[in-house]
């Protein structure tokens, strides 16, 4: 696989609001070819490839960069390095209780993270945590996996059944699932609650061969200012966090636009009674829409048939207090100006131009979002003489979820618009994910 090329170089940025010289490096043009799912390992070609072992020597030693995923650009860092973690959560200025998703690079790393002993306190090279995952590529750790395989009877025993056939469909790729917490895996990245941990196999192959150089997992929440759209470009993380971390990786543009669909078909969470009297029985659940649709997962067969959404089928207060999973306590996703939602259906044109039109009225530029191509005029000419609107269309659904971060970024830091208008649409499909970044992002709803 081969990351496109452009004129892009590496380059070091001024120190903005904090201490580091940030680097951007790229990986555009690199050549990566990549072993198997199961075992991981790859081969890197061509000009741009002082990211991978500059990559590399950050994360561990304790240092976070901002990598491209096919979701978003995460920040990220060794997982298994508790001060290293703590390190995202400064850079980004992110609460400390909401916790991060942790990224692999095979079903071999993952498995065994089950293996390796508790979480060690000490930082960077000294961690015996990240020295004990050189057991990763020994003959003796792949014994032990040979041997939990034989002494269970069955594949992948530390992982529960009913995430295979969704791992065999979607991974690598923008699905997180949660999973029991190894003892590797230090507390602040559950955000000091909780006994699970999200998991993902990214499919972005500058990410995979990042985690894989470094030897270690990833804890990598997006690579933004907490609370600001998630970015999908280089340009949106050191607009973000330029001297707050040591290194971007540049991979060009990220491909689904947002963040991945986390699920639990594990925990209390995915057991559900069908009636009041009823045995509870395995029915997974949404904890965030995103890249991979539920009709993609309904169509695994199974349990995955009865897959129920987060505050759409159901309701948590421990969820709500002590999330399991990010971008379900807080707001996320927000530009400066505020963010006014036309929600799908009757008369969406009509009240898009009405939403306008009000604003046009009290401010100097509105930036507008339609989606689709029954586009209406947004304006009447005694409005366009007085407000300046910038205008961006989307085909569809998927086409929205694909620019959303980048065009409210867009809107808020090249446009200068002072208020934004953004048509919603329906669930189906990726309209579910769209959505919920919609709502967390939206101050009023029309």
């Amino acid at each position: 696989m081969v990351i496109p090329a452009t004129t892009r170089t590496a380059a070091t940025l001024s120190a903005g609001t904090g201490s580091l010289t940030t680097r951007v490096l790229s990986a555009l043009g690199t050549r990566l070819e990549f072993g198997s799912m199961e075992d991981g390992g790859f081969t890197a070609s061509g000009d741009n490839t002082e990211w991978i072992d500059a990559t590399r020597k950050e994360l561990r030693g304790g240092g976070c960069v901002a990598l491209p995923t096919e979701t978003v650009y995460g920040l990220a860092a060794n997982a298994l390095d508790a001060r290293a973690v703590r390190a995202i959560f400064g850079a980004k200025e992110r609460p400390a209780d909401n916790p991060l998703i942790v990224h692999v690079s095979s079903i071999r790393m993952l498995r065994t993270l089950y293996h390796l002993e508790p979480a060690q306190t000490v930082h960077g090279t000294d961690n015996a945590a990240l020295e004990s995952a050189g057991a990763l590529a020994t003959a003796a750790m792949q014994r032990r996996l040979d041997d939990a395989e034989r002494s269970s009877g069955r594949r992948w025993p530390e992982i529960p059944h009913v995430y295979h056939a969704a791992i065999r469909r979607f991974w690598p790729g923008p699905l997180t699932i949660v999973l029991p917490r190894p003892p590797c895996i230090p507390i602040e990245v559950l955000g000091g609650h909780g006994t699970t941990v999200a998991f993902r196999f990214p499919a972005h192959p500058v990410a995979r061969a990042a985690i894989d150089a470094s030897g270690v997992p990833v804890a990598a929440p997006s690579a933004n200012a907490s609370g600001r759209p998630s970015p999908t470009l280089a340009r949106h993380v050191t607009h973000d966090l330029s001297g707050r971390i040591a290194l971007v990786v540049d991979g060009g543009p990220c491909a689904v636009g947002v963040e991945s669909t986390v699920v639990d078909g594990f925990s209390t969470n995915a057991f559900a009674s069908a009636a009041a009297d009823a045995a509870p029985t395995l029915s997974p659940c949404v904890l965030r829409p995103g890249g991979v649709s539920v009709e993609a997962l309904q169509a695994l067969g199974g349990a995955w048939q009865r897959v129920r959404v987060y505050r759409r089928d159901f309701s948590s207060a421990e969820i709500e207090a002590n999330p399991t999973t990010p971008g379900m306590k807080y707001r996320h996703y927000s530009p400066a100006a505020p963010v006014h939602v036309v929600r799908a259906g009757d008369r969406q044109a009509l009240r898009t131009m009405q939403t306008v039109d009000r604003l046009a009225q009290i401010h100097a530029t509105v930036g507008v979002v339609l989606v689709g191509d029954d586009c209406v005029r947004v304006l009447d000419e005694q409005a366009l003489s007085s407000c300046r609107v910038v205008v961006h269309r989307v085909a569809d659904a998927r086409g929205l979820a694909h620019s959303l971060f980048a065009l409210l970024r867009e809107l808020d830091e090249s446009d200068r618009a002072e208020a934004i208008v953004v048509q919603g649409v329906g669930d189906a499909g990726d309209g579910l994910a769209v959505m919920n970044r919609l709502d967390k992002a939206a101050s009023f709803h029309a």
